[in-house]
């Protein structure tokens, strides 16, 4: 038996005695039937993602492209974030509030009988320690408020428990509700220390704490309203979120997750940077050091690959070491940190570029295949994952094989991985742009919230607000032709992006004829890469409101009609010909990852000198790769144009040479007038008695 016969299962932990030396790896039971050219290294792969992560310190990249650098003030805030919930409220609340105290300290003793139009400053400077101390203690309460949630309606019902989430989302604008109710009700303490003044929650004899009172009852509908909009957007978000998202993440990540399996088989199989796989294990964890090296080459126009390797190397140990302090770390302050050595971070580094995409497919294929084939099977995954897993391993191959052939190419692997890459990264760019729309979203609706609330204050504080009511109506409604078309674009556009939502980002779609690639989306308009010319276009979301638009990224394999003329002496035995041939072609070994199935339909016979074909072609996948469109459909053209000549299959008016050439020469032959009479007699003579109708003696 060879190297590469060797059997690995990977196994759930299991109590039975194994023969073999198990070697456990998170989870995971390996155990090895036959070692004999390639012994397993307890060695991992190393991913770089945490090491640049590392590497960038303090300085974040904004969404246009600027380094934000934080300050001392900024580091010694994010030093604060990471104390306890008491040491973090200390330190919010003790500084204000000992400043309040040194004024109250002074009222209360010095100038004791300091007061405004007979209320004691006394009163005023304790109800603003109150008013400070409610407001965290509201946000206490609001931070408190989705745990108690999961508390009560989670022994209910588990299902419940997910709209914790949103709770906590709204916890500013419950403490804004909380704090303004708190400090209402708070009033009554400012005149505490004038038994004679009469101040309850309801009224005041003190004009200045009347006015108080209306301003804060004022805020408890205006908080409510900006709750109840803020509950609306994450509602929206939510919503939106899972219905369009929830699904592709949840594939992606299973997806993810198969592939990681076969990874780690992998370097079972054949240790991280053994001479078989060392160059794409380098590709696989290419780093910055690596791309140095790599100019470097180039610029001193070296042929071997030294400074890459050695600045390759420089980087593997860079990765050590900071997994090494990493680790220690851990260990110290007792948190969980996310190991750069895993299947899961190296699948995901390799997966952010094309290049480390294609060297991951190429490894994990070649060190599975058996040797002396060229393909990919069900058994071979079932051989490495073992029996115990042969329900994962059916999963991972009917991920793999998309065109359902029994087998897996190179190729479809390659295509596999690099497709997984770039629906990652576009479900973040579309995430990210739908949630700057729904940001925008929130802005606008805040304008309304403003409106809202200075009509809120208006009722409280002005007596003739209703009688005005009717003026400002009509100014309103004076102006609101010139807002007409705007307010119905936003609507239209809302509907639009967040219920009918027909593309993300990266889907090809098809809009008027023309083919387009979503680049941006955004609450008023979308931004198209043409895939012809490669051009941008932008379209307003409520121009495509009404548009037919066809996306080919959410279609399942596709089909394509061919229609063609062919001589109207073709019989159907050629027709039948023609498919015969057509169909072995897209059957044969190298076509059958490409096309599904065929047919040919003759349609119609047009004037009676031609015959009108359609060829109907179905592809293993849909049209989203344009380049392997491209050459799917190159490929069948030809075929078809060989096939047509193959089975002697001719354009319409014959497959005869034109009058005229040297093999159909054209040439005239003078008759006498009375033989050119008989000649047209008997012509009619014999077209009358051809009739169909005369010689059924009608």
């Amino acid at each position: 038996m060879s190297s590469t016969d060797t059997i690995v299962h990977i196994l759930p932990p299991i109590n039975s005695t194994q023969e073999a030396e198990p070697y456990k790896s998170k989870g995971i039971r390996v155990n090895t039937e036959e070692i004999k050219d390639r012994p397993v290294l307890r060695r991992d792969n190393a991913g770089l993602r945490n090491f640049l992560a590392d590497s960038q310190g303090s300085q974040n990249v904004g969404y246009d492209g600027e380094v934000d650098t934080l300050r001392h003030l900024g580091r010694f805030y994010n030093w604060i974030l990471t104390f306890s919930v008491v040491t973090r409220y200390a330190f919010y609340i003790l500084p204000v509030a000992t400043l309040l105290a040194i004024p109250l300290s002074i009222f209360a003793t010095i100038h004791y009988e300091s007061n405004i139009k007979g209320i004691r400053i006394m009163g005023l400077f304790v109800w603003l320690e109150i008013v400070w101390c409610s407001l965290w203690i509201a946000k206490l309460c609001s931070k408190t408020l989705p745990r108690a949630f999961r508390l009560c309606c989670g022994v209910i019902s588990a299902g419940t428990r997910k709209h914790s989430l949103m709770i906590k989302a709204l916890e500013v604008p419950l403490s804004i509700v909380f704090w303004v109710i708190a400090c209402w009700a708070s009033i009554p303490v400012i005149a505490a220390f004038n038994p004679e003044t009469d101040v309850t929650v309801t009224g005041s004899s003190v004009h200045w704490i009347r006015s108080l009172q209306k301003g804060f009852l004022a805020s408890i509908p205006v908080a409510c309203v900006f709750l109840v909009e803020k509950m609306a957007i994450e509602f929206i978000t939510v919503n939106y979120h899972r219905t369009q998202f929830s699904a592709r993440i949840q594939e992606s990540k299973r997806r993810m997750h198969l592939f990681e399996l076969l990874y780690e088989a992998s370097t079972i199989l054949f240790a991280p940077y053994c001479p078989k796989f060392a160059d794409d294990d380098y590709i696989i964890n290419t780093s910055i050091l690596s791309t140095v090296g790599k100019e470097i080459q180039n610029a001193t126009d070296l042929q071997t690959g030294t400074p890459i390797r050695i600045f390759d190397n420089l980087g593997r140990l860079g990765t050590g070491v900071t997994s090494v302090f990493g680790n220690i770390v851990s260990e110290v302050t007792g948190t969980q940190r996310a190991d750069s050595k895993s299947p899961h971070a190296v699948v995901s580094w390799a997966l952010e570029r094309r290049p480390a995409s294609e060297a991951l497919a190429r490894r994990v294929f070649k060190s599975l295949i058996k040797e002396g084939n060229d393909a990919l099977y069900r058994h071979d995954i079932e051989r490495v994952l073992g029996p115990d897993n042969r329900h994962d391993a059916e999963e991972i191959f009917h991920a793999l094989d998309k065109d359902a052939n029994g087998d897996v190419s190179l190729e479809e692997m390659t295509m596999m991985v690099i497709e997984l890459g770039e629906g990652r990264r576009a479900m973040t760019k579309s995430l990210h742009d739908v949630d700057r729309a729904i940001k925008a979203l929130d802005r606008i609706l805040m304008c309304v919230v403003l409106v809202g609330a200075g009509m809120i204050y208006g009722t409280f504080f002005s007596d003739n607000f209703f009688k005005n009511m009717s003026l400002y109506t009509t100014s309103l409604m004076s102006f609101s032709f010139a807002f007409a078309g705007t307010v119905q674009e936003f609507t239209g556009s809302c509907i639009f992006l967040f219920v009918k939502h027909p593309y993300d980002v990266g889907d090809r779609v098809e809009i008027n004829n023309v083919d387009l690639i979503v680049e941006h989306i955004s609450l008023l308009y979308t931004v198209f890469r043409r895939v012809d010319s490669q051009r941008k276009v932008q379209i307003p979301n409520i121009v495509n409101n009404g548009n037919w638009i066809e996306n080919i990224s959410r279609s399942q394999a596709m089909s394509e009609h061919f229609s063609l003329s062919i001589s109207a002496a073709t019989t159907f035995d050629e027709i039948e010909g023609l498919t015969d041939e057509l169909k072995e072609f897209i059957l044969a070994d190298e076509n059958r990852r490409d096309y599904k199935d065929l047919d040919v339909e003759v349609l119609n016979v047009g004037d009676m000198t031609k015959l009108e074909l359609r060829i109907n072609l179905g592809y293993k996948s849909n049209w989203s790769n344009e380049k392997l469109r491209v050459t799917r459909r190159s490929k069948f053209m030809c075929a078809l144009l060989s096939t047509l000549r193959k089975v002697q299959i001719n354009a319409p008016g014959g497959g005869d040479v034109v009058i005229g050439d040297a093999n159909r020469p054209a040439y005239s032959v003078a008759v006498s007038d009375e033989e050119a009479k008989m000649s047209q007699k008997k012509y009619l003579e014999e077209k009358e008695n051809a009739k169909y109708v005369k010689d059924k003696g009608v």
